[in-house]
């Protein structure tokens, strides 16, 4: 049995993780999510849900100048 995956936009995936654009894109470079594919000229990327729900559960350190805080 199949379970349903449903896909979401960029702005979506922000809004259910509680974070900034910019900061998706960083999650997205340093492999702590990873979005479905990217589509479109400008690059519009798509997320599975519940790769965003399993982001969302994880906790991550922040890293200021190369150190953890």
């Amino acid at each position: 049995m199949s379970k349903r995956c449903d896909l979401l936009t960029t702005e979506e995936t922000c809004q259910l993780l509680q974070i900034s654009r910019q900061t998706l894109y960083s999650w997205i470079e340093l492999d702590k999510i990873k979005p479905w594919r990217k589509l479109g000229g400008r690059g519009a990327w798509f997320f599975f849900r519940n790769e965003a729900l399993k982001a969302k559960n994880k906790k991550y350190l922040r890293v200021k100048n190369g150190t953890k805080k």
